[in-house]
């Protein structure tokens, strides 16, 4: 049994207990009529808080699904021009690169791996020396001390902060 449902039990047997302790029920009504007031009383600024939240939530929910099908896009085209790179240099046969016979198995790279050399520039398995000067020439390109506007130079440290995560995302790859 996992862990959640593990802590899950518990915690609903441990309220279930409390259910029969009248002290717990005095603080549950005492809270619930404390939240009632605070409702009255903030009526309209409560709920329009409320309701702004609520759409904050899910524009964030929608933003997060864009970009899961922006990335599983980008996996697919690429698996798809590795597919194609592969049926060409196999002499033109369709589906060689899948047989057992030829010892080729693609490599499957995790999403934000992938989205790694994306950012880098960079075809997913170029060779970690290549990661590195990638790395270099774009941080060089793009250091905040190049930059005296203040806003090219938060532009600039944050370009600066995608580099080194996406190389340390690959490097963390690499050394599994």
């Amino acid at each position: 049994m996992s862990i959640p449902r593990r802590l899950g039990r518990l915690a609903r047997g441990f309220v279930s207990t409390l259910q029969d302790d009248d002290r717990f029920r005095e603080t549950l009504r005492s809270g619930r009529e404390r939240g009632e007031t605070l409702r009255d009383t903030f009526g309209g600024a409560f709920s329009a808080a409320w309701r702004g939240a609520a759409e904050e939530w899910r524009a964030a929910e929608e933003r997060h699904e864009e970009e899961k099908r922006a990335h599983e896009q980008a996996a697919d085209d690429h698996a798809s021009r590795e597919r194609n790179a592969e049926s060409r240099t196999s002499g033109g046969r369709e589906g060689n690169w899948r047989s057992a016979a030829s010892g080729f198995v693609p490599r499957k790279y995790p999403l934000n791996v992938l989205s790694a050399y994306n950012r880098l520039g960079l075809d997913p398995g170029a060779p970690i020396e290549e990661v590195h000067r990638k790395r270099r020439e774009l941080v060089k390109r793009f250091h905040p001390d190049r930059f005296t506007d203040a806003g090219k130079r938060v532009k600039a440290e944050r370009l600066t902060a995608e580099i080194n995560g996406a190389h340390d995302a690959i490097i963390r790859h690499s050394r599994r």
